[in-house]
């Protein structure tokens, strides 16, 4: 009896983590993504704001975190006007053809939508995006639907 407990615990574990494994939303381990920060902020301020564990919603198979509940209720109405661009992956990366994290300082608003970009040791993926954005943006938007179901 006690084998066949372990074996089942092992079998819901693995499925557990199959179900994860299929995620291609940008996330941490925790299931959070744009690495805790506030999604509305990045439309309503300057800079982009980190969120709080309390006011969090989940949208796509991710969970957002807001830095008051007013953002929350916000998201909450109409999550496609604040959820990040190609699930929260770099969209310099994805106009590439491959999924790349992301520093969520880095971003940028264009007709209404939130594109992220890496920045790190390797530049700054803001800047080759914005060299021709139109471009970028076609090609990144083209390539979508194959690099999500890439693993990352």
């Amino acid at each position: 009896m006690r084998l066949s407990g372990i074996f089942l615990a092992t079998v819901l574990s693995l499925a557990s983590q199959s179900a994860s494994g299929s995620q291609t939303a940008n996330v941490e381990k925790n299931g959070v993504i744009l690495k805790g920060y506030d999604p509305v902020t990045y439309f309503t301020q300057p800079k982009p704001e980190k969120g709080l564990a309390k006011f969090t919603a989940e949208y796509g198979g991710a969970i957002y975190q807001f830095s008051n509940e007013a953002n929350q209720a916000l998201f909450k109405k109409d999550p496609q006007k604040f959820a990040p661009a190609y699930e929260g992956w770099c969209a310099t990366a994805v106009a590439g053809g491959y999924k790349y994290d992301i520093d969520p300082e880095n971003f940028k608003v264009t007709n209404g939508r939130l594109f992220l970009f890496y920045r790190g040791w390797r530049g700054d993926a803001k800047k080759d995006w914005v060299k021709d954005e139109p471009k970028s943006l076609q090609k990144a938007d083209e390539l979508w639907p194959t690099v999500k179901a890439l693993k990352e």
